[in-house]
């Protein structure tokens, strides 16, 4: 990784450098830390006796123009973990760099939406019998299907499996905590624009290619800059409310953007991934130090009635 992240980054409470908290965690928890691939057996062993917490990064290898890589969204989880796992001292696990996109264009890799649920359930129940009691999942990539899929996947588990009684998940979009996505979606910068363009600029230059920047036709990207789902179409034998649609990518879709990349820069990527990096360790802690020991009843909303 040659990004501007490498070398500077404001770290812990005394705005210490993630790199000079790194060497303060190599000594206690290995070298590799957080990062769980490169560790050991023995390593991560003996951060379980101390610590119970883990960060699951989840991407998509998906289209994102001509301009990023397919592994965008996979290698901001990836890359927002660990540094967040090197800030609270958390261990991070492999991304998860497959599910569901919807996107059709050459490179991207659909993985159904409820076999992604199934996957990251059975990776939940891994993580649970070696001890870990807090899973916070990051992620970096949304889909509609993909995230109701999931919300559905997570709330089964914890319903059904008397293995989580004592464990708590947390799902923690990234967008959530992280002021420039907010203004990007405020003004239909969904996907490639310069809210993600500036993240992979500040994490990984030399994946950007802004010489090869290209856009669909205009009133196409204006029509789906007006919602996140607006790439795609859809078709009936019947048009009939009981009819179910058949969902698809428009057919004029060729570069995949919705937004405006050209607005991206490194200066503004790289307070992007410091408030991410700030607000997802202090919620990450926060959530450890305040959990109790067994779940508790909380106010709670009904979906809205299907029955009609």
């Amino acid at each position: 990784m040659t990004g501007y992240f490498q070398n500077s980054i404001a770290g812990g409470p005394r705005g210490e450098r993630a790199s000079d908290m790194s060497k303060k965690t190599a000594g206690t928890k290995g070298k590799h830390f957080p990062v769980m691939e490169n560790m050991t057996v023995s390593e991560v062993r003996d951060y379980l006796e101390g610590r119970q917490s883990i960060i699951l990064p989840m991407g998509v290898i998906e289209q994102h123009g001509y301009h990023l890589p397919l592994s965008t969204d996979a290698l901001v989880a990836r890359e927002i973990g660990r540094l967040v796992g090197e800030r609270a001292g958390i261990l991070t696990a492999p991304t998860m760099h497959l599910s569901f996109s919807g996107g059709q264009l050459p490179g991207t890799i659909n993985v159904s939406p409820n076999v992604m649920g199934l996957v990251v359930a059975d990776i939940l129940r891994s993580l649970v019998v070696q001890g870990f009691r807090n899973v916070f999942l990051l992620l970096a990539h949304a889909g509609s299907e993909n995230m109701r899929a999931l919300d559905n996947a997570l709330r089964l588990l914890l319903r059904d499996d008397p293995g989580f009684k004592e464990v708590m998940l947390v799902f923690a979009p990234i967008w959530k905590f992280c002021g420039g996505y907010s203004d990007g979606f405020a003004e239909g910068d969904w996907h490639a624009g310069w809210a993600e363009t500036s993240m992979v600029m500040a994490l990984a230059p030399e994946l950007v290619q802004m010489d090869k920047l290209e856009m669909d036709d205009p009133e196409l990207v204006r029509e789906m800059r007006k919602h996140p789902d607006s790439y795609q179409c859809a078709s009936k034998p019947v048009d009939h409310e009981c009819v179910v649609p058949r969902m698809s990518q428009k057919p004029g879709v060729h570069v995949g953007v919705m937004g405006d990349p050209g607005k991206a820069s490194p200066e503004l990527g790289a307070r992007m991934v410091e408030d991410a990096v700030s607000e997802l360790s202090k919620l990450f802690t926060q959530l450890e130090k305040k959990r109790s020991a067994e779940y508790r009843e909380v106010d709670w909303t009904p979906e809205p009635i299907l029955l009609k």
